[in-house]
């Protein structure tokens, strides 16, 4: 039997890869800044590095996921107008009473420029299968 959990996509096992997609302007980069008590740059180069990787919890949000460990590596920065694609790959799925233990290779990708890799494992609360 195999082993699925509801997500916003749909019904996904292990081998699944969700996707989201998001380019962010100069105006959203600068309200983050005001809002995370940066100092005001009106023409900022370069995306922050959390709103780099929030599409992934997004798809995280998207499956109900609980983090337990995570590990990131960035290759190079993510220039504000660069449209990123966020991935999450199911590498595992393993029935536990009352939850899902979970299992996913994460990707940022600026067009087939893969610029953040990284791992995580944890769960997915409720009876699944």
């Amino acid at each position: 039997m195999t082993t699925t959990i509801p997500s916003a996509q749909g019904e996904v096992t292990v081998g699944d890869v969700l996707r989201t997609s998001r380019t962010y302007t100069v105006d959203e980069v600068r309200e983050f800044q005001r809002l995370s008590g940066y100092p005001d740059n009106p023409q900022p180069r370069f995306l922050p590095y959390l709103l780099v990787v929030a599409p992934l919890t997004k798809l995280g949000g998207d499956i109900d996921y609980l983090s337990g460990r995570m590990t990131w590596s960035v290759r190079r920065p993510v220039a504000v107008g660069e449209e990123i694609t966020a991935e999450l790959e199911i590498t595992r799925l393993e029935p536990v009473e009352g939850a899902t233990k979970i299992g996913f290779e994460a990707r940022i990708r600026c067009g087939d420029e893969v610029v953040v890799t990284g791992t995580s494992k944890g769960l997915v609360l409720g009876e699944h299968a």
